[in-house]
């Protein structure tokens, strides 16, 4: 599967590595998904009125007597004011669920959107002939180590002629901001981040399109959007071909996720819990075109993010007192691909959830295992996480990597995958993930790289940590 920052693989057996980084690129995912948040209109967060989590100008740079500081959020490529400890949102100014932010003021800083009355989309964004298959919501893979808040729409390998594939709105709406990945991530290529307030409740976010149409271009022209640009259903946004793929999602305030927890993303991605199923929103005819290029065969076609489960194991943990999804430090991440290691803010992570497209599948994603971000399953994939419940007892898992499998039985091919595949254990035991579900409903996790047999296992360590949602 050619996820742009994906996990390396074996083609000939189909094997997916669980490995860290990403295969020939300079830069692993980062931020899981759609950018910084609140990097609104508000001048792109110029120097004269600087505010955590808008985009500023100059890296390094200082405001506020020092409390703020101009810092690149590896990943998602933007330059933000950010707090001298990385943070970008306190989560305590917003009016959203859980005192995080509303979806207006995380996604354009409440400052363009209109209540124009759209709820959904006119038109596809994408000519739908021209796809080769859609990778639904809720991958874990690399540094996405909870499931993905956007879709991945893929083309024919190879660099396509150059207006074939065109990038459209899918709604009328106004840009309010856009990124340029090229500049701050160092790619070869065009690859933009665009955001359109369709309504203040309906926003849908484009990742990693490329050159921008003429009008969007020009408004950018200083590499910074100072005012909002008004597009129409079906207008070009960018030309994709030079290195089409692309992520997309759609965000709505009228969504509200099963999260846990929402207030551990309160200081990076509030957006989260507005995440909506993206199929959901187009026009029939369309939508049953994007059904059948996903690669998932029942409903939700789309995918599902939110699979944490209440008084079980099974969803998104982080470990205690490290800021929930943030995690410790900056967003800003070092990588070494080669080595399978990619330290950031997912290290504190930890995922046990069905998988994307395999739902029978059960993935445990784990944000540091010896230095890599990982994702493996059961031997045998023997354990269920929603069916492990308080308990005086530890559950042991054997760890594995795995393969696609295609309906025929043959082995799959992770960069041309084909619809309906699912997911086997395959390989040795690569170690052992010990876990207890604890009364006050946080998890007791212990990792044991290397270790091959569960009955090896004869309780917690010292190196034993606890996570919470």
């Amino acid at each position: 599967m050619r996820f742009r920052l994906m996990c390396a693989v074996v083609a000939t057996a189909g094997l997916v590595a669980a490995c860290g980084g990403a295969q020939g690129d300079t830069t692993a995912n980062g931020s899981q998904g759609n950018g910084t948040q609140g990097n609104g209109s508000q001048g792109n967060g110029s120097a004269e009125s600087p505010t955590k989590g808008f985009l500023c100008d100059t890296e390094g740079a200082t405001a506020e007597g020092g409390e703020l500081v101009c810092t690149l959020m590896e990943g998602d490529g933007n330059l933000v004011w950010a707090g001298k400890d990385g943070s970008i949102d306190d989560g305590t100014n917003g009016s959203g669920p859980g005192g995080t932010q509303s979806l207006a003021e995380v996604l354009d800083g409440g400052r363009s959107c209109t209540d124009s009355g759209v709820t959904g989309y006119s038109t596809s964004f994408v000519d739908t002939s021209k796809v080769a298959y859609v990778y639904p919501l809720g991958g874990m893979t690399t540094s996405h180590i909870t499931p993905i808040d956007h879709i991945y729409v893929y083309y024919p390998a190879g660099e396509q002629p150059a207006g074939s594939v065109l990038i459209t709105a899918p709604a009328d709406g106004v840009v309010v901001s856009i990124g340029d990945f090229q500049k701050t991530n160092g790619y070869p290529y065009p690859d933009h981040r665009i955001v359109i307030a369709h309504s203040c409740d309906l926003f849908s976010v484009f990742i990693h399109v490329g050159a921008l149409s003429p009008a969007l271009a020009a408004a950018f022209a200083s590499g910074h959007l100072p005012e909002p640009v008004k597009v129409a259903a079906g207008d070009v946004l960018a030309d994709d071909s030079a290195n089409p793929n692309f992520d997309f999602s759609t965000f709505d305030s009228n969504t509200q996720l099963e999260l846990a927890n929402p207030q551990s993303y309160a200081q990076a991605e509030s957006w989260k819990q507005y995440t909506a199923n993206p199929f959901q929103y187009l026009p029939d005819p369309v939508r049953a075109e994007f059904e059948r290029l996903s690669l998932r065969t029942s409903a939700p076609f789309d995918g599902r993010i939110d699979w944490d489960q209440a008084g079980t194991a099974q969803g998104n943990w982080f470990v205690k007192d490290t800021n929930g999804y943030r995690g410790v430090g900056t967003q800003a991440a070092s990588y070494d691909n080669h080595d399978k290691v990619a330290h950031g803010y997912w290290d504190t992570h930890l995922s046990m959830a069905p998988d994307a497209v395999d739902n029978t599948a059960f993935i445990y994603s784990i944000g540091d295992w010896q230095g890599c971000p990982c994702q493996f399953m059961s031997k045998d994939n023997a354990v269920d996480p929603s069916k492990v419940t308080v308990s005086d007892a530890p559950t042991v898992v054997e760890l594995v990597e795995f393969m696609q499998v295609n309906a025929d039985g043959t082995p799959g091919d992770p960069s041309q995958p084909q619809k309906g595949y699912h997911l086997v254990a395959a390989g040795p035991v690569a170690g052992l993930l010990a876990f207890q579900l604890n009364a006050d409903g946080s998890l007791t996790v212990e990792k044991l790289p290397g270790v091959t047999a569960a009955a090896d296992f004869t309780g917690f360590s010292d190196k034993a940590v606890v996570y919470e949602r």
